[in-house]
């Protein structure tokens, strides 16, 4: 159920990104990202900075559901559990970080 809503919301991510049009061709280069699509620029950021959170998260989230499921009668209330318990662990760890 965890993983249902890390789909839905990287499938959301990336249609709400790549539905964005692209910069017109004769803009300046220099910027990093200036010359990557929208499309181009999430999976750069996917690759560097999504892959490792998104272990993380999953790491986390097994962890947590394993013992929600234990807690919970109910699946779908584990998974929604466990899902929300990682991303704000993650996200806080990811805050003291920044």
């Amino acid at each position: 159920m965890a993983a249902g809503w890390y789909v839905t919301a990287i499938a959301a991510v990336a249609v709400g990104t790549t539905s964005v049009p692209s910069t017109p061709v004769g803009d300046d280069c220099a910027a990093w990202f200036s010359c990557l699509s929208p499309g181009e620029s999430l999976a750069f950021v996917a690759l560097v900075w999504g892959a490792p959170i998104f272990v993380g998260v999953m790491f986390v989230t097994a962890l947590v559901a394993a013992l929600a499921a234990r807690l919970v009668p109910s699946a779908v209330i584990a998974g929604t559990l466990s899902a929300v318990v990682s991303l704000t662990l993650c996200g806080a760890v990811l805050a003291g970080l920044a």
